[in-house]
């Protein structure tokens, strides 16, 4: 299983048009094992841990400026890593700060817990349809990253990269205790990277964040994740002695990207 963003917006999309209680444990078979939520949807209530700005406010304002004036354009390696945020696995965009090559091969107790886990983080990202908000590059003219299917589809999740980056930055954290700047760094810029590429607003990308905290800490009360979350972290630290680095061009390349702030 790849776990992209661009998968995970298709998933989205499929679990959108079924009851939100499909998504709780045991609650039936909407999904399949591998893919139902740990928590009862949502996780956690999203209004208090991640509010949306108000419309036309400071924070508003200033995220449409953040939109209008990126500092980067198009064909900056900047924007390349933006794009390649948006379309390839979550482990490859990881594997660089990890100081690890992962692979779904070599991996497999840690793809088996971000499968179940990105259903939680759908459902607790997931808008409402009678409350969707614009997505600033419907709001204002700009350079995006994603073809016009993927941007619709990214419209009723504008958090969930940053949510994602940040989840899978945290639980290999814990894991790699001695990589922690360089995870979290990439973790904050994979979030980012939906910022630049317009389907999120800098205000989001900082709300996915808070919500991917938030939804770790109450996910460790549940046994199941907790028993994964053992499952992988164990992996990754046998990983970590013995699978063989990635690619150096491919770090100097992103080393490069990040050099510079996108916003």
């Amino acid at each position: 299983m790849r776990l992209s963003l661009a998968l995970i917006l298709t998933s989205a999309a499929l679990i959108a048009g079924r009851p939100s209680t499909a998504q709780a444990p045991g609650s039936g078979p909407a999904l399949p094992p591998e893919y139902r939520a740990y928590l009862p949807a949502p996780g956690v209530d999203r209004a208090t841990v991640a509010p949306p700005v108000a419309k036309d406010g400071v924070q508003d304002k200033a995220d449409r400026a953040t939109f209008r004036d990126r500092s980067q354009s198009e064909g900056s390696p900047r924007w390349t890593m933006a794009v390649n945020d948006s379309g390839r696995g979550i482990l490859k965009a990881f594997s660089c700060a990890a100081g690890i090559g992962l692979t779904n091969d070599n991996a497999p107790a840690l793809v088996a817990l971000l499968s179940r886990y990105r259903t939680d983080l759908i459902n607790v990202t997931r808008e409402r349809a009678d409350a969707a908000s614009l997505r600033p590059f419907q709001r204002d003219k700009g350079p995006v990253c994603l073809a016009d299917k993927a941007l619709r589809t990214a419209t009723g999740t504008p958090l969930i990269q940053s949510a994602w980056g940040w989840t899978v930055a945290l639980i290999l954290s814990e894991a790699l205790p001695d990589r922690t700047d360089a995870l979290l760094a990439r973790g904050r810029a994979y979030g980012e990277s939906a910022a630049l590429c317009g389907f999120a607003s800098a205000s989001e990308v900082t709300g996915g964040r808070d919500l991917a905290a938030a939804m770790l800490a109450r996910s460790r009360s549940d046994s199941a994740f907790a028993a994964d979350l053992q499952k992988a972290r164990a992996e990754i630290g046998a990983l970590s002695r013995t699978a063989p680095a990635p690619p150096p061009a491919d770090c100097d390349a992103e080393r490069t990207a990040l050099a510079t702030r996108p916003y």
